[in-house]
């Protein structure tokens, strides 16, 4: 009875593999969420808040020029006011950035009402401070903001218009 006791048992083997994975599983686990915590805090945010759902631009239509003119005509077909837009302009397809046309005083586009914009994409002031020019236009969008008591709000939503526009 007693050396029954004291071998040891050939089917508790698998125990101890058993035991390894939940381990492993638990310091992987465990290892994830202490990288998203470093990731959530290193990678910043964009500022970009929503505005209310009865905001809505869009590119009502455009015509291109060879003298490096772009026309640009948009309808405020939103329930609210919108104060101004940033108009980004860019030059390769699949861009994540382009130029930016702001004007700080903005422009007020009433619900149901046009704005045309005349956008120069290659004169002296549409070049960039590191010198870069446009040399075509692919991609057209517009991000409207509204003004509040605390500044400015751009809305996530914009418009994207892809155009072929050649000097």
């Amino acid at each position: 009875m007693m050396r029954a006791l004291l071998q040891p048992n050939k089917n508790k083997r698998a125990l101890s593999n058993i035991v390894a994975y939940v381990l492993l599983i638990a310091i992987t686990i465990s290892l994830s969420v202490m990288v998203y915590g470093w990731l959530r805090f290193y990678v910043s945010e964009d500022e970009v808040e929503t505005c209310s759902d009865g905001v809505n631009i869009i590119i009502r239509s455009y015509e291109c020029f060879k003298d490096s003119r772009l026309n640009i005509t948009l309808k405020n077909k939103g329930r609210f006011t919108v104060d101004g837009y940033v108009l980004r302009v860019h030059d390769r397809e699949g861009a994540a950035f382009g130029i930016y046309t702001f004007d700080e005083a903005g422009v007020v586009i009433e619900p149901g009402e046009e704005h045309f914009q005349n956008y120069l994409f290659n004169d002296a002031n549409s070049i960039q401070d590191d010198g870069y020019k446009l040399s075509t236009v692919t991609l057209v969008e517009v991000q409207p903001f509204m003004k509040e008591n605390n500044g400015e709000i751009k809305c996530k939503a914009y418009a994207s218009q892809e155009i072929t526009c050649l000097t």
